[in-house]
């Protein structure tokens, strides 16, 4: 239950009838009995996210339903359930500090963003079922799934959310995540890992878990100057025209997995000499050796910006 208990006290002064509230779990929101051994009766309350404790003393039993029913409107009015704040944080809304502080009660934390095209309501199951339980608030926005999980989850536990993702379905999926620091950043990062996902799907990146940083490179040149584009283009184009599928399915497969001949070779299923007779043929092609770190940087920067050039159509 959130946003409510800047409301207790307002509440008990207009009805003015001494109650106190609790949670299933006994964790008292509010108490406005005296402290005295006067005989306490009790009722539940219904609100949008839970049930709650009402309880008052018996000599209030004639006012009980009464008390009831002006509770569960001012509480039904008031509250806020964890989804609606965090998608009104992602729409400009302002809460105060003690609403968010009630909904993400820990700093820093993560956010981490996965994006897919269908069979969301599947993903979504499947996420609650696994990190729902571990305090971890997950929200959906279109085609997006945001989960708000403690700090200190693993890249390895990100990783292995992915994969399991993926082994049930069939189509892309991207993750990617950023650590947060304070709650008003939340829109502004919330933004930025969209950019990333915006940046997978305009170049056709592979499926995988990015993290904050890892497209820094593609974002660059998203933002080049037309007038680079153009020239790179134009000067580069015979040659990288020239590589056919397998090529550049190889190129963009060992820029992934960080030019490691063994990773990529299982990726791309095939053998380490075949992968090296590749590499080979594109430095035929293009001159450019991109087992080499230098050489593979200068390249991929090109690559990109040709890449640009297509998908952007500013030709």
């Amino acid at each position: 239950m959130y946003g409510l208990k800047s409301s207790f006290k307002k509440i008990s002064e207009k009805i003015q009838i001494p109650f106190k509230l609790s949670e299933k779990n006994g964790v008292v929101l509010a108490d406005f009995l005296k402290g005295d051994n006067s005989k306490v009766i009790s009722s539940i309350i219904k609100i949008p996210t839970e049930e709650l404790l009402l309880e008052t003393y018996e000599n209030y039993s004639n006012c009980i339903s009464l008390l009831k029913c002006f509770l569960e409107q001012e509480l039904n009015n008031a509250v806020k359930s964890k989804e609606e704040i965090i998608l009104g944080i992602l729409k400009e809304k302002e809460f105060s500090d003690d609403s968010l502080k009630e909904v993400i009660k820990y700093k820093p934390f993560k956010l981490i963003l996965l994006y897919l095209e269908e069979k969301q309501s599947k993903v979504l199951d499947f996420i609650k079922s696994k990190y729902e339980k571990e305090e971890n608030i997950i929200v959906t926005q279109d085609k997006y799934i945001l989960i708000i999980s403690k700090n200190d989850i693993s890249d390895e536990k990100i990783n292995d959310l992915f994969e399991s993702i993926s082994k049930n379905i069939k189509e892309k999926v991207y993750v990617t995540y950023c650590k947060i620091n304070e709650y008003k950043e939340l829109k502004e990062r919330f933004e930025y890992l969209k950019d990333n996902i915006e940046i997978c799907l305009k170049y056709n990146l592979a499926s995988k878990v990015y993290s904050e940083n890892s497209l820094l490179l593609e974002k660059m040149v998203n933002n080049a100057k037309h007038e680079e584009v153009i020239r790179v283009y134009k000067q580069y184009n015979d040659l990288f025209s020239k590589l056919d599928n397998d090529l550049i399915k190889t190129i963009e497969v060992f820029f992934v997995e960080g030019l490691k001949i063994t990773e990529s070779a299982d990726k791309l299923y095939i053998h380490r000499n075949t992968l090296f007779y590749r590499i080979d043929k594109i430095k035929k092609i293009i001159n450019y050796d991109i087992s080499n770190f230098n050489e593979a940087l200068e390249f991929k920067i090109l690559f990109l910006l040709w890449k640009e050039a297509i998908y952007s159509s500013k030709l």
